[in-house]
């Protein structure tokens, strides 16, 4: 465990904490260890807040990043930091995104995944539409995401297991607590088969203002957001309309007209949802040859894909620094380059041209 790692278990006991305040110190010339050990002057400077400071000055006196470590190691649990190779490309483009995830299970996360989900009342229809859309998922080598809580969560996680693929489970608490305690059987089954994913640290406990937060990261994760069955008013709803915001797809599955448990899944078919009324309208398509609808002729320069082609495969941190772009930047080219077939990010999260990964896969395949 370095000195940053454990700064930066340290500051994420504090909840305004993210990748962002990294950043901002970055800007600044100091390293999250260096801003730990600088004390409390240091942290009125940067803006942290009397209580933050408080919080941070008994954590740092009680040498909590390295005890969060060692709990880590105990319950084998993964800690993923904010620049590392595997953390999830995905969250980068997010306002706030976590400077640490703890991951038990089966890492690293599934190459595509789908996420289900819905209202923690859910109808008996509704409980069997997540377990057979979760199934149809998993079948077709998807991993299904979802909250873990009651209701479609539930179901779809179990859904996904039953039909043997894999689930991911992103909480509001920590992942050493089983929440809610009815889940505490399927949580261990999708330890087994799949992941349990959060921001927080170890015993964080259940409070509704979190839950949002679990939202943004599902949302970012998914491929697509499913929803089942959702009232007018629920966290499924700020899934889905945080993945519409970011231009992901949202389907919903239509409910009857009057019925409070679907006002809003029906409402989401309105605002533009893809309605699903058939399994097979999920059908994963294998997708076309991009580099064929696109040709390369057409393509400007790229700073990007001569840093991709000059230093090999690389994270979207390092191209940043190499390139001198923001992370949002470098994460549109790189969007824009796959469309046209040029580079390709592995399991990892590291981003490549397609023929240097071709050339790679080629080798292996020989040895």
């Amino acid at each position: 465990m370095t000195g940053r790692e454990e700064a930066l278990l340290t500051f994420n006991a504090w909840e305004g904490f993210n990748a962002r305040c990294l950043e901002e110190w970055a800007g600044r010339g100091l390293l999250p260890e260096e801003v730990l050990d600088a004390g409390r002057p240091c942290w009125e400077e940067l803006g942290l807040p009397e209580k933050c400071r408080d919080t941070i000055e008994r954590l740092r006196e009680r040498q909590w990043g390295k005890r969060e470590a060692e709990r880590s190691s105990r319950l084998n649990v993964r800690l993923v930091f904010w620049g590392d190779d595997d953390y999830p490309a995905d969250l980068a483009d997010l306002d706030r995104p976590p400077a640490v995830l703890y991951a038990k299970g089966l890492w690293p996360l599934p190459s595509r995944m789908d996420g289900v989900v819905g209202t923690r009342k859910c109808s008996p229809y509704g409980a069997r539409m997540a377990r057979e859309i979760a199934s149809y998922l998993a079948q077709s080598g998807v991993g299904v995401l979802s909250g873990g809580a009651l209701g479609i969560d539930g179901a779809a996680h179990a859904g996904a297991i039953e039909a043997g693929g894999l689930t991911v489970a992103v909480l509001g608490t920590g992942v050493d607590l089983f929440y809610p305690a009815e889940h505490e059987r399927l949580f261990h089954q999708i330890q087994e088969n799949g992941l349990l994913l959060s921001e927080y640290p170890f015993s964080t406990p259940a409070r509704t203002w979190r839950f949002p937060n679990r939202n943004r990261l599902i949302a970012a994760l998914a491929g697509r957001v499913i929803v089942v069955e959702a009232p007018a008013r629920s966290g499924a709803i700020n899934t889905a309309k945080c993945a519409m915001v970011s231009g992901k797809d949202v389907w919903a599955v239509p409910g009857r007209v009057g019925e409070w448990v679907c006002e809003g899944s029906n409402r989401l078919l309105w605002d533009g949802a893809h309605p699903l009324v058939d399994l097979d309208d999920l059908a994963c398509l294998p997708l076309p040859v991009q580099g064929e609808l696109f040709p390369t002729k057409d393509l400007p320069s790229s700073p990007v894909l001569e840093a991709l082609r000059a230093f090999g495969d690389q994270t979207v941190d390092i191209l940043a620094s190499q390139v001198k772009m923001g992370a949002a930047e470098i994460l549109a080219e790189l969007s824009r380059l796959e469309a046209y077939g040029l580079v390709r990010r592995s399991l990892s999260g590291r981003w490549s041209t397609a023929a240097g990964q071709k050339a790679r896969a080629a080798g292996e395949s020989k040895g």
